[in-house]
């Protein structure tokens, strides 16, 4: 499992949580990812044949966690890994 975390002080959980929705929305439909949210927790899960992320905002802060099948290649999972961190990184910019 990878673990994913970016602070962002200053800012409110329900606006994190929101930049962070419309992110994994718009991710979701590009690679047809099943996708729920729950707002009132602020969390999310994405997943697709065994691959599953979960995320979660709290505390000014956003933790995704990521799940792959034994069969994913490293390089897969570190491409996907650095297109989360590339998305989160410019959450607010």
């Amino acid at each position: 499992m990878a673990r994913i975390t970016r602070k962002f002080t200053g800012r409110k959980d329900d606006e994190i949580f929101e930049k962070v929705h419309e992110v994994m929305e718009r991710i979701a439909e590009e690679f047809k990812l099943d996708y729920r949210q729950d707002e009132r927790l602020r969390t999310g899960e994405v997943s697709k044949m065994g691959i599953k992320g979960t995320f979660s905002v709290k505390s000014s802060q956003v933790v995704v966690d990521m799940k792959y099948p034994m069969l994913i290649p490293g390089s897969m999972r570190q491409k996907v890994e650095d297109h989360i961190e590339r998305k989160l990184d410019a959450l607010f910019v």
